[in-house]
């Protein structure tokens, strides 16, 4: 079994959101950002489908070279 999940990275709900350019654009300076608590769910549910059915589980993330650290966590 082959088991695809897609993660999300969002700001951590504790940051403070600010935006820039006259309010049209979202400020990332200094905001940490962490995966998606639905996607997190996600993928601990693939983890343990993976044990119990010897399955092969991928995780998927769009964007930059700056989720990479998010994705590793």
């Amino acid at each position: 079994m082959k088991i695809l999940v897609g993660i999300s990275c969002v700001p951590d709900t504790t940051s403070k959101i600010e935006f820039i350019e006259g309010e049209t654009q979202f400020d990332t300076s200094g905001i940490q950002f962490i995966i998606n608590p639905n996607d997190e769910f996600g993928l601990t549910k693939a983890v343990w489908m993976k044990d119990s059915n010897q399955a092969n589980v991928t995780a998927l993330t769009v964007g930059d070279s700056s989720v990479e650290a998010t994705l590793r966590k």
